[in-house]
C-alpha cells in the first residue's frame, strides 16, 4: 500500500516503459491519442493498477514521467512551469499582495499586474494539467474496473476520485466553469470533447462525490505514516471545508455550517499542531507526523528520486539569492532571487515586538512566521565580501561578516535588489540542522495542514456558523506556537475576532502555500476596496479593477481546440 509514498522512493521510479506503451500525453483541451486496447490488457493487474495510481499522484508534482524534465506530458519548452504545484503557486501567490516575481518572464507580467487576458500563458498551462491529471483518473476508473479483482483496487480507486475531485475544486475556484470529464464521459469516441455545466452545478457534483468518498468509502479515517502523502478521508473532509467555505462564490449560496462541520471532522481526526513553525517548511517535514501530526496532505518530493523545476526546489531557489545564499538553506542553488515578498505581507508583521536578529543578522520579529531577510550587503574589516559556503561561528551559528547595508521592504520588478527575500521554505533538516546540500529539494510542499482548517473553523464562527470560544481557542494556539510557545504575547481576545483579523492571520499563517488569491476573493477584496504594489498595472497599486478578474479566462487555445467551451464573463471570445 505505501508504493507512491516517500519511504519507497518510487513516486517517479515506478512508472516504467509498461505504461508509456499505454497511455499518451495530452495537448489542446484533451485532444489526446486513448490508449491502445490491444495493449492495455497487459497493465490490468496489480503492478499496473500501482503504478498507474503513482502516474496519477505525480501529476500534482511533476511535468512527467522522468524527472526533473523529458517524457513530458504537456509540450512546453519551461518543464518546471508545467507542473501542477508551480501554476498553483503562480496563480495564487503573484497576483496577490504576498508574493512577486520578479524576473520579467512570459505570462508572469501580466499575474503580477492583474491586467491579463485569455492569451495568458499560465492560465493555459494550469487548465491544461489539472484536466489532463482528471483525464488520467478517468482513464485509471475506466480500465480497473472492481470487476478485475486486483488486491486493493476498490481503495486505489477511491484514491483516484479523491485525486479527480482535488484537480475538479482547483479548476472550479480558478476558472469556475471548466469542462467536464467523468464516468459517463465517452473517451472512446474521437470525436468527443468535455462540455461545461456551469460552475454552481460542477460544484454540487464534486461535494457530491466528496460526501460518498466520506461516507462510503474504504480511505483512511486516522492520519498515519503509511497514509503520508495518499488520499484519506481528512483529505476529502478538508476538501469539503473548503468548498463549502467558498459554496457562496462557487454556487451563489453560503455555506459556512456545513464548512465548519467538516472542520470539525478534521479537527477531530488527530491531528496536532507541530511545535517549530519551521519544520513545516523543511527537507524532513515528512517527519511532521511523528509528532504535531499537523500535515494533513504534502505534495512529495525527493533530491534523488523525485525532483521537479516546479516543486519546492523553485520555492527555496526562487526566494534566495544576493547575499542570501542558496547552501545556507540546504541547497546547492545559489538562489535566484525572483520570488520575492511584497511589502504588503511583510507589514501585516507590524504588530509584533522586534526580535532582535537572527543568524543571518537579518531584523526578526517574536511572531516566528516573520521569515524575511533584509540584508542587500555583508562585509568584514570594512571589505564587501562575496557569499560563502558556510560563514557561520560554528560556536553562536551566528554569520561572521557585518552588514554592509540593508534592503529597503518595496519590490520593484525586474529589481534584484529591491525587496526583502524569505526563507520559510529550506532544504535544512528538522530544526535547522545541517544536511547534506543537493541541487533538488528534499521538502515535501505542505498542500493542506491544520492550522489552515482552525482559522477556517474560526472564520466560519466569524461569519455566524460556530462556536466563538473555539475559535479563539484555535486561533490562540496558532499564535501561541508562532511565538515559541509563550502564551504571555500575542493572544488576542474574542472581539479581535473580526473578518479583517482573520484574512490578515491568513496571510500571516499560510503566506506563499497556494491559498491568498482565493481569500482575498472569497472576502471581496481581490479587485475591490484593496490596493497592493502593482495591482492593477501600477506600481503603487490600485483598490479596484474590474471583477472579471476574479476568474482566470479560458485560453484561446482551448476555446478553439474545443467547441463546446464558452468564454468566463468579461473576456474576450473567439466565438
Amino acid at each position: 500500500m505505501n508504493t507512491i509514498n516517500k519511504y519507497t522512493r518510487t513516486i517517479v521510479a515506478t512508472l516504467g516503459a509498461l505504461l508509456l506503451l499505454t497511455f499518451s500525453s495530452c495537448l489542446d483541451d484533451l485532444n489526446q491519442v486513448k490508449p491502445n486496447n490491444e495493449d492495455v490488457t497487459d497493465v490490468i493487474n496489480e503492478e499496473g493498477a500501482k503504478s498507474f495510481l503513482a502516474k496519477i499522484y505525480a501529476g500534482l508534482g511533476f511535468s512527467g514521467n522522468k524527472g526533473p524534465d523529458g517524457e513530458n506530458d504537456l509540450t512546453g519548452s519551461d518543464q518546471g512551469s508545467l507542473v501542477f504545484l508551480r501554476g498553483l503557486i503562480t496563480m495564487q501567490e503573484f497576483p496577490s499582495d504576498e508574493a512577486i516575481w520578479n524576473w520579467k518572464d512570459e505570462g508572469i507580467v501580466e499575474l503580477v499586474n492583474i491586467n491579463w487576458d485569455y492569451t495568458t500563458t499560465y492560465a493555459y498551462s494550469f487548465y491544461q494539467r489539472t484536466m489532463l491529471n482528471i483525464r488520467f483518473c478517468q482513464e485509471y476508473l475506466n480500465i480497473y474496473e472492481p470487476s478485475t479483482g486486483i488486491a486493493n483496487i476498490e481503495h486505489y480507486r477511491d484514491e483516484v476520485r479523491a485525486l479527480r475531485a482535488l484537480n475538479y475544486y482547483y479548476l472550479i475556484d480558478m476558472y469556475g466553469n471548466p469542462g467536464v470529464l467523468w464516468d459517463d464521459s465517452p473517451l472512446e469516441d474521437g470525436s468527443w470533447y468535455p462540455t461545461q455545466i456551469g460552475r454552481a452545478a460542477l460544484f454540487q457534483k464534486i461535494v457530491d462525490e466528496l460526501v460518498d468518498l466520506s461516507e462510503n468509502s474504504t480511505l483512511p479515517a486516522q492520519p498515519s505514516m503509511s497514509t503520508y502523502g495518499r488520499m484519506t478521508k481528512p483529505v476529502v473532509w478538508t476538501l469539503l471545508a473548503k468548498l463549502y467555505l467558498n459554496a457562496e462564490v462557487y454556487a451563489g449560496t453560503p455555506m459556512y455550517d456545513k464548512a465548519r462541520e467538516y472542520c470539525e471532522k478534521v479537527i477531530n481526526a488527530g491531528f496536532g499542531l507541530e511545535e517549530n513553525y519551521k519544520n513545516l517548511f523543511c527537507a524532513e517535514n515528512h517527519r511532521s507526523p511523528f509528532s504535531g501530526n499537523e500535515i494533513i496532505y504534502a505534495i512529495p518530493f525527493d533530491a534523488t528520486e523525485a525532483k521537479s523545476y516546479g516543486g519546492t526546489m523553485m520555492m527555496v531557489a526562487g526566494a534566495s539569492g544576493g547575499a542570501l545564499s542558496g547552501n545556507w538553506l540546504g541547497s546547492n542553488d545559489n538562489g535566484w532571487t525572483c520570488i520575492k515578498p511584497k511589502e504588503t505581507l511583510v507589514k501585516k508583521f507590524d504588530y509584533s515586538p522586534d526580535g532582535g536578529l537572527d543568524r543571518f543578522k537579518s531584523q526578526t520579529k517574536l511572531d516566528s512566521r516573520y521569515l524575511f531577510f533584509d540584508v542587500l550587503e555583508y562585509e568584514k574589516d570594512g571589505i564587501t565580501v562575496p557569499e560563502a559556503n558556510w560563514p557561520f561561528d560554528a560556536a553562536t551559528g551566528t554569520i561572521l561578516y557585518e552588514v554592509k547595508e540593508r534592503r529597503k521592504i518595496e519590490t520593484k520588478l525586474a529589481d534584484w535588489d529591491a525587496g526583502y527575500l524569505c526563507y520559510k521554505f529550506t532544504n535544512l533538516g528538522w530544526d535547522d540542522a545541517r544536511v547534506p546540500l543537493s541541487d533538488f529539494s528534499n521538502t515535501d510542499f505542505p498542500l493542506f495542514r491544520l492550522a489552515d482548517i482552525y482559522l477556517m473553523y474560526a472564520e466560519c464562527a466569524v461569519r455566524g456558523s460556530g462556536d466563538m470560544s473555539k475559535a479563539l481557542e484555535y486561533v490562540n494556539a496558532i499564535r501561541t506556537r508562532a511565538f515559541n510557545g509563550d502564551s504571555s504575547i500575542g493572544q488576542v481576545t474574542l472581539g479581535d475576532l473580526t473578518l479583517d483579523f482573520i484574512l490578515d492571520e491568513r496571510a500571516r499563517e499560510l503566506y506563499w502555500e497556494g491559498q491568498r488569491r482565493s481569500d482575498l476573493v472569497r472576502f471581496g477584496k481581490f479587485t475591490n476596496n484593496y490596493a497592493w504594489p502593482y495591482k492593477g498595472g501600477v506600481e503603487e497599486g490600485i483598490a479596484n479593477i474590474n471583477n472579471r478578474y476574479n476568474l482566470y479566462p479560458i485560453s484561446d487555445k482551448d476555446l478553439t481546440s474545443n467547441p463546446n467551451l464558452e468564454q468566463n464573463p468579461g473576456y474576450k471570445s473567439l466565438k
